[in-house]
């Protein structure tokens, strides 16, 4: 009897919601660490604050920062323009050597663990060691890349990737898949490792070639986990800071200036923290409406496949 009225006890407890207590705390972490940085960045885009000019102590100032921003700053969109090339085009080859490494594992390499730790390496490594290793390789006066294509005529006595304006952004793009195609190719072959057998073994009883196989059914079960790679390469290539900022700081002139670069120049040596806030309040509008199209994209196709069953 006392041990049903303790089970009772404990149950009544739970169904009133006793339970919730115990994400208290994360959500205070969450409150203090991600809401209250929000919250007050979004305030502090009303205001006119900046320490480097005087009698902009935090005054209110309403959407001037905003129109500002839409309507008098070619460089911000400069920057807009130069962030969407650097993310498609990275984010682009990234997938297709992935995919592409990810079954050439899968089908043809039989001792798969050797191969995917040494090409894992890139990934592993911290993004400031991969921008000084690279700026060193890359270097125009000692650079050991550089001069090796020197040597092979692929670039002129006097070129330098890290300081010719139309190669510079390219030369990031490169940097960049190199260190992620790994990750993409990781995503991708336990993907491919984690697909039911039965859809192929019918294709193929059905004398489908492999293409096909690969079209028809490889693909479409693979959308899932390509999206959600796709999705967080997408992110991390938005707000890429690190190796662009150690290689070029963004130039020369503004050809590499991505929008996280511009967000620093214009909060931390500008000190124009009003209207920085409205350009770091812009880059994390466009992360969310990129993680929408992609949650969105993801279930609207289950949700038809729903409706043809």
């Amino acid at each position: 009897m006392v041990r049903l009225s303790k089970i009772n006890w404990q149950r009544i407890l739970l169904d009133k919601g006793v339970s919730a207590m115990f994400l208290i705390p994360s959500l205070i972490l969450l409150v203090v660490l991600l809401v209250g940085p929000f919250s007050y960045m979004v305030g502090v885009s009303f205001t006119d604050l900046s320490f480097s000019q005087p009698n902009h102590d935090g005054n209110f100032v309403g959407f001037a920062n905003y129109r500002k921003l839409m309507q008098d700053d070619p460089i911000f969109w400069e920057s807009f323009l130069t962030t969407i090339k650097f993310v498609f085009a990275a984010v682009g080859l990234e997938f297709l050597f992935g995919l592409g490494l990810a079954l050439l594992l899968f089908n043809i390499i039989g001792d798969q663990r050797f191969i995917v730790t040494l090409i894992l390496m890139p990934m592993m490594l911290a993004p400031v060691a991969i921008g000084l290793m690279w700026k060193l390789l890359l270097s125009g006066e000692f650079g050991m890349l550089t001069h090796y294509m020197r040597k092979i005529a692929l670039m002129g006595p006097q070129t330098a990737l890290l300081s010719s304006y139309k190669l510079v952004l390219w030369t990031m793009v490169g940097i960049d898949v190199w260190e992620w195609t790994p990750f993409v190719t990781l995503v991708i072959l336990a993907g491919l490792m984690s697909l039911p057998k039965e859809p192929f073994e019918a294709a193929i009883m059905d004398g489908a070639k492999p293409l096909r196989v690969f079209r028809d059914v490889t693909l479409p079960l693979l959308r899932p986990i390509i999206a959600l790679v796709m999705l967080l390469r997408g992110i991390d290539a938005f707000k890429e800071f690190d190796k662009v900022f150690i290689l070029t700081g963004g130039g020369p002139g503004t050809a590499t200036e991505l929008l996280s670069i511009y967000t620093w120049r214009i909060n931390f040596r500008n000190w124009d923290f009003g209207y920085g806030s409205v350009v770091a309040f812009m880059v994390y509008l466009v992360v969310l409406i990129m993680c929408s199209i992609f949650y969105k994209g993801i279930t609207w196709k289950q949700g038809m496949e729903r409706t043809k069953a």
